[in-house]
């Protein structure tokens, strides 16, 4: 407990939930399209009691704290936001990823995860990207690479936000090409420390940080990241960006002018910047899918209390199909994404926990595990933020024109949202991590696509298993997803890379089928009469039916992309027999009906 009574972080009490059907031997990242539908996939429905009473205590301070002053902190108010900044810091939520050592609480990566989305539920997305930030592309890099002397003396400021941090990485000529940086660095001529001189763009907290993570061409290395102080002689920043959304973050340039950093705030090794920026990248992507996922419950719940209310020609405008339709549609992919990245952080968690804290390589093994599942982090910041916008789309069509008007909800969070499909790489950077890794993992032998490829025929489920059509149809698009990606690989090669049209199909078929099949996982592990409860039966058929719309469309459009040639119209015949498994057993009008009625009842998203 604090002094105010409030409970804080406790590193003691946060230690994940084993899986308790663990596969052996460690997981594999991209791994689940050659596992069975049915495995063991990591819910929150399997939190500790620890990390509920977490999640309780920032939902409370969501609610208490951000909610009611999220109109001062969207007008930019920075004393406002560092104010907030360090009441969270005393609850121990700014040092959630940091070691006990170093002033931090070292929790897992689950518990991370639900922080940052408990805290979007205070409605405040400029706030909540100011923490994100500080929390994770600010602060990881140290934690991940920086030397005993840079942990101690920068993690304990970072923890207690005496710093906050910022990344600066983003150029006016590079965007996302992390190796066409124009900012360089030189040794000086004392030899004593290195010269920065270049401009960085959108750079999220710049106005308010004291420490950058700085990139730059280092004569003669390559790629090298820098720890820079804000008070370094030659470093300035330029005026706030004048922003479609999230107007109330920092958002500036940076410009460096012969910056003198000294050679001990070199971040790594010499030409080593690219592992660090990609590495604190992916867990920027997976926590950015749950900074979503919390901005999706709390509009849902919003625009249900208004469509409730909201009396069009003698009734709600909730009970109308349309809108029952629409409400649906949110739910269900809010519960999708949901399953997504408690899947992910899962997978990180259970990879982490087999390593050795004491080791003396133990933060290098942790970065090793979380880029083992990039294509997973890509996944959830993919999802999330395409969720998020069709949330926020939605309810702005709910609303009406009201939806349109920057006095109600739907407007400020339609805008704010638009920036996550660009944030942590672009939305088409990361479908390239995707397929990238994929074909990378194909010619590498790390994962067998070609005896995947070649098991295409479906196996028997009883018809009265537990969600028998369900796995049965989630089934036959796992196998249209490797058949697709394996042929892909076998035409294209090394060039896959560039076939940007196909790689993006096979990067949301597994996208799809990742959140599906964690969905149906999830439903499937609650107890019997709880499963076989109409709301959750729509639930699952409901999800299961979303991936399987957009599997048919993309694996008939793929058709003559991949398989026209005299060994692709071989398998063409499987692939049909595959397209053909996906139908629809069940009037979709019947269980959106049952999905709608239980969230109007409830007042919003309610399956957490």
């Amino acid at each position: 407990m604090n002094d105010s009574g409030t409970t804080t972080l406790d590193a003691e009490k946060a230690t994940p939930p084993r899986p308790s059907e663990a596969p052996a031997g460690p997981p594999v990242g991209g791994g689940f399209l050659l596992q069975p539908v049915v495995c063991d996939v990591f819910t929150r429905e399997r939190f500790s009691e620890e990390q509920r009473e977490i999640e309780r205590m920032v939902r409370e301070f969501a609610l208490e704290r951000i909610a009611p002053q999220r109109e001062e902190l969207a007008a930019h108010n920075g004393e406002l936001t560092l104010e907030l900044m360090r009441e969270v810091a005393e609850l121990g939520l700014t040092g959630v990823d940091i070691p006990e050592q170093y002033g931090g609480a070292g929790l897992d990566k689950t518990t991370s995860a639900l922080v940052v989305e408990a805290l979007a539920l205070g409605g405040s997305a400029s706030w909540v990207v100011t923490f994100s930030c500080h929390v994770g592309i600010g602060t990881l890099p140290v934690v991940f690479f920086g030397d005993q002397r840079q942990k101690e003396r920068y993690l304990p400021k970072l923890a207690s936000v005496e710093y906050l941090g910022a990344y600066a990485l983003t150029e006016p000529g590079a965007g996302s090409d992390i190796s066409g940086l124009a900012t360089k660095a030189r040794l000086a001529d004392d030899g004593e420390a290195f010269l920065l001189s270049g401009e960085k763009q959108y750079i999220t907290n710049g106005s308010w940080a004291h420490l950058f993570i700085v990139f730059a061409d280092l004569e003669g290395e390559g790629n090298t990241a820098f720890i820079v102080e804000r008070d370094s002689p030659g470093l300035s920043t330029g005026a706030e960006e004048n922003k479609l959304g999230i107007r109330g973050s920092s958002t500036v340039s940076l410009v460096l002018d012969q910056v003198r950093v000294p050679k001990e705030n070199v971040l790594g090794a010499l030409g080593g910047g690219m592992p660090i920026a990609l590495n604190s990248l992916n867990v920027g992507r997976y926590k950015l899918g749950a900074a979503d996922l919390g901005g999706c419950k709390q509009l849902l719940g919003v625009t249900t209390r208004q469509a409730l209310d909201r009396v069009q020609f003698g009734q709600p405008i909730a009970f109308f199909e349309a809108v029952r339709r629409k409400f649906a549609d949110m739910v269900v992919r809010t519960f999708l994404l949901d399953s997504a990245i408690y899947r992910t952080v899962g997978l990180m968690d259970q990879r982490i926990s087999a390593l050795d804290p004491q080791a003396d390589s133990y933060q290098k093994q942790v970065t090793s595990a979380l880029e083992e599942f990039a294509i997973e982090a890509s996944i959830g910041k993919i999802l999330g933020s395409e969720t998020m916008f069709r949330v926020a789309d939605h309810a702005v069509q709910i609303y009406g024109g009201n939806g349109f008007s920057e006095e109600y909800p739907p407007a400020e969070a339609y805008r704010d949202c638009r920036i996550d499909r660009i944030f942590e790489g672009t939305n088409e950077i990361n479908r390239m991590v995707i397929y990238g890794y994929y074909l990378k993992k194909a010619l590498m032998e790390e994962l067998p696509l070609r005896q995947g490829a070649r098991q295409w025929r479906l196996p028997a489920v009883p018809g009265d298993a537990p969600l028998a059509w369900e796995i049965g149809a989630l089934d036959a698009a796992r196998r249209l997803t490797v058949k697709c990606l394996f042929e892909a690989v076998s035409l294209y090669g090394q060039d896959l890379r560039n076939a940007q049209v196909v790689g993006e199909d096979l990067a949301d078929l597994a996208i799809g089928y990742f959140a599906a099949s964690a969905a149906v996982n999830r439903i499937l592990r609650l107890d019997d009469k709880l499963r076989r409860s109409s709301v959750y039966r729509a639930l699952a058929r409901l999800s299961t039916a979303t991936f399987l719309e957009e599997a048919w469309r993309i694996g008939f459009r793929l058709r003559p992309m991949l398989f026209a040639d005299p060994i692709g119209r071989r398998a063409l015949a499987d692939l049909d027999s595959l397209l053909a498994a996906m139908h629809l057993p069940f009037d979709p009008v019947d269980e959106i009906r049952v999905l709608t009625d239980d969230l109007y009842e409830h007042g919003g998203y309610r399956f957490d």
